[in-house]
């Protein structure tokens, strides 16, 4: 099982929703994203100080895209990720806000996704306001999501990555865990996004529901009973959890044959596929990539591309994880 401390948040939101930014708007967002291009976005790493001394300096997520039609108006989409609940979040978002259009000069779409364990008894706020008595100077008012506010049923049948993932932090029943990963499996497979996207999608979801083994035995016993054409569609996706036995192996001292023969069940083109994602989610989290390290991935076999990606997502800075790449 996890434990609260062992994960890293902010992180995993990142890595899944900068893979799928488009599908993100798409679930939560379909007004924002039928009003933007979003083919080819271009993301921003931001140091923005928000409060001096604060340790978090950086925006979660700031997307470049632009407007459709003739007129086409660059844009940044600003998605900040809040999992525990700290007073003051809306004041934060305004500066992060401010900073961006000083920075940047360009137009703000500023999300909040709110993703607490439980429902909090008031609803999130949405407004930063300044307010004298003798009128108002500041109504500053951003976009959210709060996800366990979210049923996890209403996005069964979406067809978007993003939103079966972001199941795993909706609104559901414990008994419904089972169920919940079996319909995951099922339409995740059917999707087709490919190994990486998958492996993405699928850590994400499994993070956050982490079977039990009496569960692990219930959701076997459920695989068995589908058609055959589900089997083979859920044989074919080599879930998360099946990887992480993998992942836990490599830090252990796996054996390199075990390890030889996942890297080998990969062709030249799905390990191109992964120096590609990788130098996508360096990046993505921090803002720049050494060349030394982009050739350093190049010569890496597939084992070890697909462990620095779990030690990405453990990664404080830039230098602590080049230290994981010369280990």
């Amino acid at each position: 099982m996890h434990s609260r401390r062992e994960i890293d948040h902010d992180g995993l939101f990142k890595l899944l929703l900068s893979q799928f930014p488009a599908d993100f708007l798409q679930a939560f967002f379909p007004k924002i994203y039928q009003h933007l291009e979003l083919q080819k976005p271009e993301f921003l790493q931001q140091e923005l100080v928000v409060k001096p001394g604060y340790r978090k300096k950086r925006a979660d997520l700031v997307i470049k895209a632009s407007t459709k039609g003739e007129n086409k108006e660059a844009v940044l989409i600003h998605i900040e990720i809040q999992v525990a609940k700290r007073e003051g979040f809306a004041k934060r978002m305004f500066k992060y806000f401010a900073s961006l259009i000083l920075k940047e000069d360009l137009p703000v779409i500023p999300i909040a996704v709110f993703a607490a364990d439980h429902v909090s008894q008031k609803e999130e706020p949405t407004c930063y306001s300044v307010t004298f008595p003798f009128g108002k100077v500041l109504n500053y008012h951003f976009f959210k999501v709060e996800l366990k506010r979210l049923f996890w049923r209403d996005y069964l049948d979406s067809k978007n990555p993003v939103a079966l993932a972001l199941m795993s932090k909706m609104s559901y029943a414990k008994d419904e865990r089972v169920p919940m990963t079996l319909e995951f499996l099922k339409r995740i497979a059917k999707i087709g996004l490919g190994f990486e996207k998958e492996r993405i999608v699928a850590s994400f979801f499994e993070t956050y529901v982490n079977l039990t083994e009496n569960e692990q035995r219930q959701l076997d016993e459920e695989l068995a009973k589908l058609d055959d054409k589900e089997v083979e569609a859920v044989q074919q996706l080599m879930t998360s959890w099946e990887r992480r036995g993998y992942e836990r192996g490599m830090t252990e001292g796996l054996s390199e044959g075990m390890a030889q023969g996942l890297s080998q069940g990969l062709s030249q083109g799905e390990r191109q596929g992964q120096i590609k994602l990788l130098l996508h989610q360096v990046k993505a989290r921090f803002g720049s990539i050494p060349p030394e390290l982009e050739n350093k991935f190049r010569s890496m076999p597939s084992e070890k591309l697909l462990f620095l990606s779990t030690k990405l997502l453990h990664a404080s800075t830039l230098e602590e994880f080049k230290q994981a790449c010369l280990s």
